[in-house]
C-alpha cells in the first residue's frame, strides 16, 4: 500500500473534518497492455455509474519510457501504435477515446494479441468515430506534443507505475493523493467519501442490457466487477438476454466477451 493511502487513513482515525466539496478529478494513468489496468478500468467505469455527479475522471496512457517504447516496438507504423491511436481518438472526444481503449484491451488482453491496424479499424467503428477523421489525425505532430503534454503531467505528479490514480478535490491549495496499483473497489469508494467531506447517495447502475449496449463489448469480470452479482445469477440474466437474442457471447482463449446485437 503507497504512503499516500496510508496518510488518508491515519487522517481519517484523526477525525479531521474535511470541508465538503462539489467534484473529484480522478487522473487515471494506464498502460493499454497491464491486466491491473484492465480490471482497474472496470472499477473506474462502476465509481462513474454510482459516482457520477461527484467525480470526474481523466484516462491517460502512461507516457513513460518503457511503455511508449512498447506501444511503438509491437507497431509497424502510425497506424497501429496505441499510443498515437489513442491520442488521434482523444481528438474526437474523450468518452469515445475511452471506449475505444476499452474495446482494444478487450480485444488483446484476454487473447495475449497485439495491436494491429485491423484492430485498431475496427475498435475505431465500434466506437462511434469517424474513421477517416481519426485517419487524417493519425500524422498531425500535435499527437506527439500532446504525448509530451501527458509526459510533463506524469512527471509533475510523480507517476512511476500504472495503474495509477490521482485524486484532486477542488482546493487549488491541496495536493493531489496519489494510489499506486490496484486494491479492491471499497478502497477508491472510502478515498472519494472522504475527499467529499459529505454523505455521498450512489446511484444504481443501468440494467444489464442498457449496460452491455453502451460499452459495446464485455467480459464477465467487469460485469461481476459493476453488478456485484453472483456469478450463477449474472450467468442466468446473460442466458436470458442470449435467448432474447439481444446479446451474443464471443469465445476466446482466456476469457468470453458478450456484445449487444441491438
Amino acid at each position: 500500500m503507497t504512503e499516500e493511502l496510508k496518510m488518508i487513513q491515519e487522517d481519517s482515525r484523526e477525525d479531521i473534518n474535511l470541508s465538503p466539496v462539489n467534484k473529484i478529478e480522478i487522473y487515471s494513468f494506464f498502460d493499454p497492455f497491464s491486466k491491473d489496468c484492465f480490471k482497474l478500468s472496470a472499477i473506474l467505469s462502476k465509481l462513474r455509474l454510482e459516482y457520477q455527479k461527484y467525480i470526474r475522471v481523466r484516462h491517460i496512457l502512461n507516457p513513460s519510457l518503457r511503455i511508449l517504447t512498447k506501444c511503438q516496438a509491437q507497431s509497424t507504423s502510425n497506424d497501429d501504435n496505441i499510443a498515437l491511436a489513442y491520442k488521434a481518438a482523444e481528438l474526437q472526444g474523450r468518452i469515445r477515446a475511452e471506449r475505444f481503449i476499452h474495446l482494444v484491451q478487450n480485444k488483446i488482453i484476454p487473447n495475449q494479441e497485439i495491436i494491429t491496424e485491423d484492430v485498431v479499424s475496427d475498435c475505431i467503428c465500434h466506437a462511434g468515430l469517424d474513421y477517416e477523421v481519426f485517419k487524417e489525425d493519425l500524422h498531425c505532430q500535435k499527437l506527439r506534443e500532446s504525448l509530451q503534454v501527458d509526459l510533463h503531467i506524469a512527471r509533475e505528479m510523480d507517476i512511476n507505475e500504472a495503474p495509477s490514480l490521482v485524486f484532486f478535490n477542488e482546493d487549488v491549495q491541496e495536493e493531489g493523493l496519489k494510489v499506486e496499483g490496484l486494491y479492491p473497489y471499497h478502497i477508491y469508494t472510502y478515498i472519494i467519501n472522504e475527499l467529499m467531506g459529505v454523505a455521498i447517495e450512489k446511484k444504481l447502475p443501468p440494467p444489464l442490457e442498457e449496460y452491455i449496449k453502451q460499452q459495446q463489448l464485455v467480459t464477465k469480470q467487469e460485469l461481476l466487477t459493476i453488478y456485484e452479482w453472483p456469478e450463477k445469477v449474472l450467468n442466468k440474466e446473460l442466458k436470458k438476454l442470449m435467448l432474447q437474442q439481444k446479446i451474443e457471447k464471443e469465445p476466446s482463449p482466456e476469457e468470453h466477451f458478450w456484445r449487444s446485437k441491438i
